[in-house]
């Protein structure tokens, strides 16, 4: 095999490899969309009309998710007890034999540690939206 045979088996391979990553980036940038469409089409047939309402405009959205960031030393914490509530929740769903208070008992607990992340998240919300408005 001569040089410009080898060298035009490389380029080849080269363009298929480039035509893969391609057709790869794609079909991600395909499912993205698909995912973000079903999530709007969800959206209008949970709220209906009144979605676009329910959304804080841009500038706030992005204050608040900075703040929400800022804050993430106190939000981690609850988010972590959320996340240990509901695996309670799954384990005394799933345990067998079923025990039914035992399940209430550790829904219960997931819906205070909700409460306890809701309360926080709010708090921070409000916290910056204030300070937003009085610096208006």
């Amino acid at each position: 095999m001569d040089d410009t045979t080898h060298m035009r088996r490389r380029r080849d391979r080269g363009r298929m490899i480039l035509i893969g990553v391609l057709a790869v980036s794609l079909a991600g940038n395909a499912l993205a969309l698909g995912a973000a469409a079903r999530f709007m089409t969800l959206r209008h047939e949970v709220l209906g009309g009144v979605a676009g309402e329910a959304l804080f405009p841009r500038p706030e959205r992005r204050a608040l998710l900075s703040a929400v960031q800022d804050q993430a030393d106190v939000l981690r914490p609850e988010l972590r007890a959320l996340v240990e509530a509901r695996v309670a929740v799954v384990e005394a769903g799933m345990a067998r034999p079923f025990d039914r208070a035992a399940l209430e008992t550790a829904m219960t607990g997931f819906r205070a540690a909700a409460d306890r992340m809701l309360g926080s998240v709010q708090k921070v919300i409000a916290d910056t939206l204030e300070a937003r408005a009085s610096s208006q």
